[in-house]
C-alpha cells in the first residue's frame, strides 16, 4: 500500500489533518519531542498531505506518538491526531503487516491475544480475599482489567496494580453494592488495538460482552481509564447492541459522596496526582480526582508543574513506545513531583504506576527519585467512612 491511498487520504480528511495550519504548537507540547524524539504531529501531517513518498518517515511516526492527547488540547485547528494514530496503526497492521516495536518481546499482547480463546478458562481471583463480597451474577460487575497479570509480570519492580482492584470493591461494598466478579473475564482490549490488531480486539469486545450478558450485568464499574474508554466509548461500536451501562469508579464514589453522610478519616500526608491521559480527557477527569482527595483531612494537595489537561504522560502507551525518550519523559515527571514537595503520587492508572515505578529504580539515580506512588481508590477505600454526625456508626472498611 502506498501512502497516497485512497485510504490513507480518507484518514487525512476524516481526522482534520488538512486543517493543520502549521503553527507548531502540538511539536512545542509533545513530550516526546521535548525529550529530543525526532517526531512532530505537524510534521507528520505534512508530509502526509505534501509528501505521501516519504514513507519511511510518516510509518515510523505513526508509532512513535504516544496518543496522550496533549497536543490536541493545543490545537487550534481541531485535528484529532490520536484518533488519526490508532485507525493508521489498523490500517499498516492490515495491509503491510507493521505492528510497531512492542516492549518486553510482546509478552504482554500476546497473552491478550491468548485471551480471544472462546474455550479459555482462567484462575484470575485468587486475589479476591474472605473480606472483599463478591457474587457471581447480578446487575452491577467490577471490571479489574488486567491488574492480575500484571502484578505477577511486573513482580520484579514491586507494583501492586491489584490494590486497586481489591480497593473497588472494598468501596462498593461500603457502598452495600456487591458486584459481580467474573471468573472469565477477558482484557479489554486496550494495547491490541493500540497496535493495529483490531481482528483480536473486536474479540475480545464480544467475549467480555458475552459474560457480562450471560452473568445478568446491567453495568461495569471500572478503575482503569483505558478500560473505561474501551467499554464504555469503543464496545459499543463493536457490539451494536452493547445496552450495560459503564461507570468510572472515581465518578461513581464522588457521586455517592456528594449525596452526604460520607466522610474520611484524616491522612497527613503532601500529596501530587498523576493525571492519567484517557481520564483527564474525559469529563470530569481532572477536576473529580482531586476533589475526593481535598475531602480527606490532613491531606495536602501539590500539584505538580504540568498538570490537570496540561498534564505530561507516563511516557509509554500500549506497551510499544518504551525506550529512552519514554524513561526522559518518566524521569522528567518524577521530577516535577519531587519539586512540588510531595511525599505521595497518587495516580489512577496502573500504567503510569508501572512506568514510574520502572523508572525511579534506575540504577544510576542512586533512588534521588523515589516516591511512594498509590493508587486513588486505595487510598479512598482506606480513609472512607460513614459521618459520625449523621448518626450513623463509622463504617469504614478494613
Amino acid at each position: 500500500m502506498k501512502l497516497d491511498d485512497a485510504r490513507v487520504k480518507k484518514l487525512v480528511q476524516e481526522n482534520a489533518l488538512t486543517l493543520c495550519i502549521e503553527c507548531g504548537k502540538c511539536s512545542a507540547s509533545c513530550p516526546r519531542m521535548l525529550t529530543g524524539k525526532e517526531y512532530s504531529p505537524r510534521i507528520l501531517a505534512h508530509k502526509l498531505i505534501a509528501e505521501p513518498d516519504s514513507e519511511t518517515y510518516i510509518e515510523n511516526s505513526v508509532w512513535e506518538c504516544l496518543t496522550c492527547g496533549l497536543c490536541e488540547e493545543r490545537c487550534p485547528s481541531g485535528v484529532d491526531i490520536s484518533k488519526f494514530i490508532l485507525e493508521m496503526r489498523t490500517l499498516l497492521a492490515g495491509t503491510k503487516g507493521l505492528k510497531g516495536y512492542r516492549s518486553h518481546d510482546g509478552a504482554l499482547h500476546s497473552w491478550m491475544r491468548l485471551m480471544t480463546a472462546p474455550e479459555l478458562k482462567q484462575d484470575r481471583l485468587d486475589w479476591v480475599g474472605p473480606e472483599l463480597k463478591v457474587a457471581r451474577s447480578g446487575p452491577v460487575a467490577f471490571f479489574s482489567g488486567c491488574a492480575p497479570y500484571f502484578d505477577v509480570f511486573f513482580a520484579q519492580i514491586g507494583v501492586d496494580t491489584l490494590a486497586a482492584a481489591r480497593a473497588g470493591i472494598r468501596l462498593l461494598n461500603f457502598l452495600d453494592v456487591t458486584p459481580v466478579l467474573l471468573e472469565n473475564e477477558r482484557c479489554c482490549g486496550h494495547d491490541l488495538l493500540w497496535t493495529g490488531d483490531r481482528e483480536n480486539f473486536e474479540a475480545l469486545c464480544h467475549l467480555n460482552y458475552q459474560e457480562f450478558r450471560a452473568a445478568g450485568v446491567e453495568e461495569i464499574v471500572v478503575a482503569c481509564p483505558e478500560c473505561y474508554q474501551v467499554l464504555g466509548g469503543l464496545m459499543p461500536e463493536i457490539v451494536p447492541e452493547m445496552d450495560i451501562r459503564v461507570t468510572l469508579l472515581s465518578d461513581l464514589i464522588l457521586r455517592e459522596v456528594s449525596k452526604g453522610g460520607v466522610s474520611f478519616r484524616p491522612l497527613e500526608r503532601r500529596v501530587t496526582f498523576q493525571d492519567p491521559c484517557r481520564l483527564g480527557r474525559t469529563p470530569g477527569g481532572v477536576e473529580n480526582p482531586r476533589t475526593l482527595l481535598r475531602r480527606i483531612p490532613g491531606l495536602e494537595l501539590r500539584e505538580m508543574k504540568n498538570s490537570g489537561r496540561g498534564a505530561v504522560c507516563c511516557g509509554n502507551n500500549a506497551f510499544i513506545n518504551c525506550d529512552a525518550y519514554s524513561k526522559r519523559i518518566q524521569i522528567e515527571r518524577l521530577k516535577e513531583a519531587k519539586a512540588a514537595r510531595a511525599d505521595l503520587l497518587v495516580t489512577a492508572c496502573p500504567k503510569c504506576m508501572i512506568h514510574l515505578t520502572c523508572a525511579m529504580r534506575d540504577p544510576y539515580r542512586h533512588g534521588s527519585l523515589s516516591i511512594e506512588i498509590r493508587d486513588l481508590a486505595a487510598i479512598l477505600a482506606e480513609h472512607i467512612q460513614w459521618s459520625k454526625d449523621d448518626g450513623a456508626a463509622e463504617h469504614a472498611p478494613r
